[in-house]
């Protein structure tokens, strides 16, 4: 992982600010995990942390620029074709120091 990428985790959890939501276990038609926001911002954090972690959610990282955004397809790696393209130069070119 790259430390961009470590970097929108850290600030993510960072917004969290030492306030976790609670959950308890119901026994409904089968056991179900029940969670506790204490506010509606809390939630809304939770639902982004779960996004930008699931590799089948269409929320994703540039794998060049570090942004969020919103992926067409879930193949997806970048987020826009200018960053594919920076990308794959920057790799060619890193290629061509090594050899």
């Amino acid at each position: 992982m790259k430390e961009a990428e470590r970097n929108v985790y850290r600030k993510g959890m960072e917004c969290f600010g030492g306030i976790a939501p609670t959950y308890h276990i119901e026994l409904l038609d089968k056991p179900t995990i029940v969670w506790d926001f204490h506010s509606l911002m809390l939630a809304l954090q939770m639902m982004f942390s779960f996004m930008i972690t699931d590799e089948n959610s269409t929320l994703k990282l540039c794998k060049h620029c570090g942004k969020i955004f919103v992926a067409s397809r879930s193949n997806v790696q970048f987020c826009s074709p200018q960053c594919k393209n920076q990308h794959n130069v920057y790799k060619c070119r890193a290629k061509k120091d090594e050899e």
